[in-house]
């Protein structure tokens, strides 16, 4: 609400034109950096890069309400992008050319909004956008920085341990999961395609939050941060990085049994972003919080059971990091929502994760001696649980009255005074 009694100070006139002028000619200069440091070679190489830019791209036209020209114009400088910087390479997906189509289209989104934020009057969309965009941006940059001293500082992986418990299960699943992707080109090229995707997932989802008439009573941004954040945290405390990297080339077909490998860590130079499976907690949280649309309702669960499919199948994950996953999903979704319950809520999925995390890194061989019987009943107790209380959560959570999402107010001077606040 504005403060009637306050006088909201605004450069003068002169000032603020000689400012956006300056940041206007910045653009071609921050678009020759995107060049000349490697971003469009990124989205040339990176899938999660490029779902990442075309999930920036959805923002951009369900969140800015970018005129038809600008839209023209963002789509030309997109496909422009696109022929100055060709895949020289064989495609790693079916639709990789289409998806890194949306990846530059994304980009000449950003610079898009840039410019309206800076010349025009009906800048609050843009600018609010905009930072909602370079919200993804931030968090890739700081993850990746995040992962690689992860990398550094533990080079020593718990893969053997994760991998001893898998066999608890009756199986060695992973390697079973990933027998079926090589069994079928077409499906592992679709399961390709769902991992890399989460993402633009993550995108769709926080658009369509975006649009609502009301606030959603989970905040989608603060609960992707969270996720992110907290996750690769843990990756410092348990750092695991996957079948594929641990086995080699025995994954998928030759999985060891009991007693073929030492219960030790094991160095290994791949990335330890292993336990919890973040894609799967990802995929989870997208399922809780499509519930607002029937084809969200629809949708979510196939997506997360293809991605769990996916993260086992490509040798990214053990079983147990899916298991995991749902506790720590209930604990960053508690966190993000607002609700008298999130308490409870974040309390129970916090202690069944850390149980796990004890368990794992204090009494590894005793949990790899369970009989099988007891480690599914183990993981059906941490997947059922997370899944009740949240929907208990949810439940209990109270209908908010309809209103804009907030939006990032700035002073200009040509700029109408603001009516109200956050």
């Amino acid at each position: 609400m504005a403060n009637s009694g306050q006088v909201e100070w605004r450069p003068p006139a002169g000032v603020s034109l000689s400012v956006k002028a300056l940041l206007l000619a910045c653009l071609p200069w921050l678009a020759y950096q995107g060049y000349n440091h490697g971003l469009y070679h990124l989205i040339s190489t990176n899938p999660a890069a490029q779902f990442t830019y075309f999930g920036i791209a959805v923002l951009y036209f369900a969140g800015s309400s970018p005129s038809r020209k600008e839209c023209i114009l963002a789509v030309a400088g997109g496909l422009a992008l696109l022929i100055l910087c060709p895949l020289d390479r064989p495609a790693d997906f079916p639709g990789e050319a289409l998806v890194r189509a949306g990846a530059f289209v994304g980009i000449a989104g950003l610079f898009a909004m840039c410019a309206r934020a800076i010349v025009s009057r009906d800048r609050d969309s843009a600018l609010d956008t905009l930072a909602r965009s370079l919200i993804f941006v931030v968090l890739g940059i700081a993850l990746g920085t995040m992962l690689g001293a992860a990398s550094s500082a533990r080079p020593y992986k718990y893969d053997h341990f994760l991998y001893a418990v898998d066999l608890r299960f009756g199986a060695a699943i992973s390697f079973i999961a990933g027998r079926w992707m090589r069994a079928s080109a077409a499906y592992g090229q679709l399961e390709l395609v769902v991992y890399h995707s989460l993402p633009m997932a993550f995108a769709v989802l926080y658009a369509a939050h975006i649009r609502r008439a009301k606030q959603g009573p989970v905040d989608i941004l603060n609960m992707m941060a969270l996720n992110a954040v907290v996750g690769y945290g843990l990756y410092f405390l348990y750092p695991a990085a996957g079948p594929m990297y641990a086995f080699g080339s025995s994954f998928p077909f030759a999985a060891p049994h009991q007693g073929q490998f030492a219960l030790q860590m094991v160095n290994l130079s791949a990335p330890p972003n292993a336990m919890p499976s973040l894609h799967m907690a990802g995929a989870i949280l997208i399922w809780w919080n499509a519930r607002h649309w029937r084809l969200g309702r629809f949708v979510a669960p196939i997506y997360m059971f293809l991605t769990a499919l996916a993260a086992l199948g490509l040798g990214e994950h053990y079983f147990l990091d899916l298991v995991v996953a749902f506790p720590y999903a209930l604990a960053i979704q508690a966190m993000a929502a607002k609700s008298a319950l999130r308490w409870p809520a974040m309390a129970l999925g916090t202690a069944m994760t850390a149980c796990w995390f004890l368990a794992l890194l204090f009494a590894p061989a005793e949990l790899s001696a369970l009989p099988v019987w007891a480690m599914w009943g183990l993981a059906a107790i941490s997947v059922a649980c997370p899944v009740m209380v949240n929907a208990r959560l949810l439940s209990e959570l109270p209908s908010a009255a309809p209103q804009a999402a907030p939006r990032m107010q700035v002073a200009f001077a040509d700029a109408p005074r603001a009516g109200g606040g956050a």
